[in-house]
This record gives structure tokens, C-alpha cells and sequence, in this order.
């Protein structure tokens, strides 16, 4: 593995991102297959325009459809990554779902949902894929969480917890595998444009872009290279750490 920064840092690594199909998670696909890495990308959508801009950025991906609240889905993964590639390098657990409903509104239903795919989902995937990360030496976990975290606001109760147990488990996480080789860190993002944000209220956003000292909505490519940075060869002194990608965003943790 390299040990100085190259154009192809990743080259002869595997990684896997979740959430892969659009936005934040296309943008960490794709940017990670610039640098070399070979990418199973994974979705329960279509991954097809995922697949070519790897193909384009001269890297090769895979393509599974994923559900990470299923644990027998997951799995399957597992097996295809061990016997495809015997190795994982690189996991980048960013494939989430939002519905925003105040309290009065929230169901029962509805808060497992958000916390079968947003919390239970990472600790699934790092369950089972850990021990090939474990048995190679080295690796990068990443997670993704939200700056909306540090915010009160009653419209979005069930996400925002779900996402601060994120940064929680990043954090016990990190404290296991301290002596495996494997880094564990989690990524704030502020808003971005994705298909998730659309429909947001107008409050909701003048509120958010108002703190930044970047006074514009992020694209997946900026909160992208945030995540390239903590999966950098370099990176491996920082762990256990909430590294928010917000644009200067005036709350934090």
C-alpha cells in the first residue's frame, strides 16, 4: 500500500459504499474510483449511472442491490466482497432515509423505519464486514450522520436521533478497533442538494444557510472529499471523531 500521496492513492484497494445510486453517495463512489479503488456500490435504487461514471473515472465497480436493515441481504454482500476480492479497504456507510413528522405526528412504525435503515443499517454492515478488514490490517470506516444534530427543531425528532446514535456508535466503534488497523469516523454534513433535501421548508433552510459562513446549499462532491480525506492512507491517526463538513456552520458538537 502506498505510503506518500500519489494521483492513485487507493490503487489495488476495495471499497464499499452504501447509498451509492445518487447524491452524497454517488459523489463518494465515484471520487473514490478516481483515486483508484475498486467500488461495490450498493442501493436499493438504480446503480446503473453510478456504474458508468466508475467505468468513465477508468475503475472498475460492482453493483449489489441493498437494503441495510435487512440482515440477510447484508450478508449476501459479505459473501460477495470476501469471494469476489478476499478483502475490504474501505466502507463508507452513508445509504439513510428521512421523514419528517413532529411529535404529535410521529408514529411508532415510522420511527423504526428510520432507525432500521439509519442506525441498525451501519451497525449491520460493519457486523459483518469488519472481520475482512480485521484479517487485512488496515481499514476505513466511515459513517455519515447530519450537522442538523446540534439543532433543536421538532420537525424531524426520529432522524435526528437516529443520526446522533450514529455518532455514537462511531464512536464505541473506533474504541475496539484502535489496534486492528481500522479507523472509525463519522461525517456531519450540512444541507446538500440531494433528493432527500428537496421539500425541505423554507425556515428550515434560510435557518441553516444563515449560520454558514459559506452562504450556499453544499454539493455531494464538497461533503465527498471531506469523507476521501478520513479514507486517506494519512488519515490513520484520526479515529472515534464527528468531523462536520458544514461550511462553517456556526453550531457544532
Amino acid at each position: 500500500m502506498p505510503t506518500t500521496i500519489t494521483d492513485k492513492p487507493h490503487s489495488g484497494r476495495v471499497a464499499l459504499v452504501t447509498g451509492a445510486a445518487q447524491g452524497i453517495g454517488q459523489a463518494i463512489a465515484v471520487g473514490l474510483a478516481k483515486q483508484g479503488a475498486t467500488v461495490v456500490i450498493g442501493d436499493i435504487a438504480d446503480l446503473g449511472q453510478t456504474a458508468e461514471q466508475i467505468a468513465s473515472a477508468g475503475s472498475r465497480a460492482v453493483a449489489a442491490r441493498l437494503d441495510i436493515s435487512d440482515a440477510a441481504v447484508v450478508a449476501g454482500v459479505r459473501d460477495l466482497v470476501a469471494d469476489e476480492f478476499g478483502r475490504l479497504d474501505i466502507l463508507v456507510n452513508n445509504a439513510a432515509i428521512f421523514e419528517g413528522a413532529s411529535w404529535e405526528d410521529l408514529e411508532f412504525e415510522l420511527w423504526q423505519r428510520i432507525m432500521a435503515v439509519n442506525l441498525n443499517g451501519p451497525m449491520l454492515m460493519c457486523k459483518a464486514l469488519v472481520p475482512l478488514m480485521k484479517d487485512n490490517g488496515w481499514g476505513r470506516i466511515i459513517n455519515m450522520a447530519s450537522a442538523t444534530v446540534s439543532v433543536a427543531s421538532p420537525f424531524s425528532l426520529a432522524y435526528r436521533t437516529s443520526k446522533m446514535g450514529v455518532i455514537g456508535f462511531t464512536r464505541a466503534l473506533s474504541a475496539t478497533l484502535g489496534d486492528a488497523g481500522v479507523t472509525v469516523n463519522v461525517v456531519l454534513p450540512s444541507l446538500t442538494h440531494t433528493a432527500m433535501t428537496e421539500g425541505l421548508p423554507e425556515g428550515v433552510v434560510s435557518n441553516s444557510l444563515g449560520r454558514q459562513v459559506i452562504h450556499r446549499w453544499a454539493e455531494p462532491n464538497d461533503i465527498a472529499g471531506g469523507v476521501l480525506i478520513l479514507a486517506a492512507n494519512e488519515a490513520g491517526w484520526i479515529t472515534g471523531q464527528a468531523i462536520l463538513v458544514n461550511g462553517g456552520n456556526s453550531f457544532g458538537l
